[in-house]
Formats: C-alpha cells, structure tokens, sequence
C-alpha cells in the first residue's frame, strides 16, 4: 500500500508538509513459550542413553526430599526428537517430551514422591545423541562396559576413528584401546563384568583371547587343600595345575620351611594371557618383577 503523497505546490506556498505513512512491517512471530516444570508422566527416556542402569537412585532422591531438584532436567519436544530420531517413535510413545539430560534426576524425583520437575527445554535435537555421549563421559559415572560401549557408538555415529573419539571425550587412545577389548568378551563374560564377578584387569586379558577359549578364571581353593610346592608341580593325575608359591619367598628365603611359604592356590594351566591374569591378580608387583626374571632366565638358556 503506497504512503500518503504531499502537493508540491503545498510545499511552494509554506504550508506545512504532512509527514508521509510508513508501509507497517510485519511482525516476528514470537518464539514458542516452553513450560518450566513438566510432569513426569509426561517425560520420556531417551532411547539412546548410553547407561545401561541407573545407579544409586536411593540417595539421590534423598536428597531430592530434604534440597528439591537443583538441576533442571534437559528435554526436547517430543515432534522435535522424532524428526531427527523418526526411529524412535514406539520408543518415546505419546509423551510430550524426551529427556536428553537428567534420568538418574527424574526416576529419583518419582521415587522421592514429587509429580513434576524443572526442565530446560532444547528446541532443537541435531546433534542430541552425541552431546548426550559426550556429557556422559564427562561425569565419570558409567561402567567400563557403558563407556566401551558409548566410544563404539560415537565412532559410528560420526564416522570417525578410534582416536579421534578418544579426543572428543577427553581420553586417551590407550585407554580407548583397552575398553573397546570388553566388547570382544562373550556375553557371559560381559555379564560377569557387570555385576562384579570378573575384575576389569582379567576382563582386558580375556577380551584378547578367541571367543571359544574365553572362561572365568578359577577361584583359588582352600590352602589347606593343596600343600605348598616349591617351584610347582603337576597334579597327581599329570594335569595342568601347577601349585603357585611366592617367588620373592623362594629367592629370599631357600631355607625357610614349606609350612611357612604363603599359599597362592593353584593356576589352572591354560593361554598365556590367561595365565598372566591369573598371576596378576594373585602376586604383588615385587613378585611377579621376580617371576619375570625368572622367566627371562629361563628362555635366555
């Protein structure tokens, strides 16, 4: 629509000049108004948490009784993640929204009895899943199987290397290596691991093996049940089970009697690499920096 014109001859004769209309600009459509708190029946999990379980919820929803909720929660509109996560949807359900950061928070809050949270709400999801690995790596809390996992799955989702999905999470490429050996255990072996039955340093050991040969390794037995053995000795019945003393005792003390030697049980005779676990997890540093040179004798003759 034009503005209004003024005459050229009003102008001729000094009479004022009326001022011209401005063409009105159309305005910005104001940016949506997202809630501060949100039900937790209306919050969603994020399908692609890296945690496989949520620990320690007892605590944290103690404190959530006696300080309230002191982190606001991370959501995303539900329409928003199922746009860029479309394979989610069975997931996410009919939820209005899905936590990017916060479930340990909000299945706390449930358990301490509140019915709502503060939430900051993210319009946008690119990039969600990794910011999501990514912010976990940075709060040290996953187990060595969730973090194995969460590198595993940056590499695919960025398409980068090993190394460079170390760099990312602030880690080494050493240590990379040796998480990413985990996924190589059997399930069972997996399993053992997460619930504390098989220790990291024997895990890392075993993942190096052919799934075929992977096993726990053998409790020791009682001492008593099998009598200390200098230098070791096969079972009555020539098997592989070779009785282990400490090897700083042997040298040190020759003389000594058999009943005072330590016990170490017995290492079932099996790999190398499980062998190793074995003594590991058996000697202490001095020992095994003995056995070593033993060992070095041994093959130099």
């Amino acid at each position: 629509m034009a503005g209004k014109r003024t005459s050229l001859a009003a102008l001729m004769v000094g009479q004022p000049a009326e001022p011209e209309e401005e063409t009105p600009v159309a305005a910005e459509p104001a940016p949506p108004r997202w809630p501060e708190t949100v039900r937790l029946a209306d919050l969603a999990d994020n399908p692609d948490n890296p945690r496989d379980s949520l620990r320690d919820l007892e605590g944290l929803a103690d404190t959530i009784r006696d300080e309230g909720v002191l982190q606001d929660l991370v959501v995303v509109p539900r329409a928003v993640w199922l746009a860029a996560y479309p394979h989610h949807s069975e997931a996410v359900g009919d939820r209005p929204y899905v936590i990017q950061h916060g479930h340990r928070r909000r299945h706390a809050a449930a358990l301490a009895g509140l019915t709502e949270v503060p939430v900051k709400v993210r319009d946008s999801a690119e990039s969600a899943e990794e910011r999501t690995l990514i912010e976990n790596f940075q709060r040290d809390d996953l187990t060595p199987l969730e973090e194995a996992r969460a590198l595993q799955r940056l590499m695919e989702l960025r398409e980068i290397s090993l190394r460079e999905a170390c760099r990312k999470v602030g880690k080494s490429p050493g240590w990379g290596s040796q998480r990413m050996i985990l996924l190589k255990l059997v399930p069972e072996l997996q399993q053992a691991l997460t619930d504390g039955l098989l220790k990291l340093e024997d895990a890392r050991e075993i993942g190096k093996l052919p799934p075929e040969e992977q096993t726990m390794p053998v409790a020791p037995p009682a001492a008593e049940a099998v009598p200390p053995a200098w230098g070791g000795s096969r079972g009555p019945d020539g098997g592989g089970v070779h009785a282990v003393g400490t090897p700083g005792e042997r040298l040190a003390s020759r003389e000594r009697s058999p009943g005072g030697r330590r016990d170490h049980g017995v290492i079932p005779l099996g790999p190398p690499a499980a062998i190793a676990a074995e003594l590991r997890a058996r000697l202490s540093r001095e020992d095994l920096e003995t056995l070593v040179e033993l060992l070095t004798a041994t093959v130099a003759r």
